[in-house]
């Protein structure tokens, strides 16, 4: 029997009529509650969850053109999408990687690097945030060094303005 997929649903807080907060299990959307009655739950029911603040989609958007940037600017990256290329950064840095030591005998020590998801559903934004400024001083150190970090960031903002990514 295969594990039921996990549901990621954008709940909201709710104020009673005398203002106060309450803690309620609330869809954000219809969507959301759609989601939740496909899933069998209804008003009453009593759940276990992993409540996370959702990150910030701009943010997100802006991290993806970090990806597309350097697709399009930077031999080792051609040809990827923005996704691929900011997964390939995120190998290439190592920033938000495990690393495993492994020794062979007679060899010496191998070392593996595993990129860690960067879904919403596994990535806090302010762990997310510091991916992709180390993302950023990467790809000034390594591919760009007369730009500074942040005019790395400000070049993939400026395509996010302009509708690019």
């Amino acid at each position: 029997m295969s594990k039921a997929q996990p549901i990621h649903l954008r709940l909201t807080i709710l104020r009673d009529d005398d203002g106060n907060k309450r803690a309620a299990w609330v869809a954000a959307s219809a969507t959301d509650a759609t989601a939740m009655r496909e899933r069998g739950y209804k008003p009453g029911d009593i759940t276990r969850n992993d409540m996370k603040a959702p990150r910030n989609l701009g943010f997100h958007r802006l991290a993806h053109a970090i990806g597309g940037l350097v697709a399009e600017h930077i031999d080792r990256y051609e040809g990827m999408g923005q996704h691929q290329a900011l997964k390939e950064l995120q190998f290439y840095s190592g920033i938000e990687c495990d690393v495993t030591r492994t020794e062979i005998p007679g060899v010496g020590i191998l070392e593996s690097k595993q990129p860690r998801s960067l879904s919403f559903a596994e990535m806090e934004q302010g762990r997310f945030h510091e991916f992709v400024a180390g993302v950023c001083e990467h790809i000034a150190r390594e591919y760009w060094p007369q730009c500074t970090a942040e005019q790395v960031e400000q070049m993939a903002d400026a395509m996010v303005s302009k509708g690019e990514a």
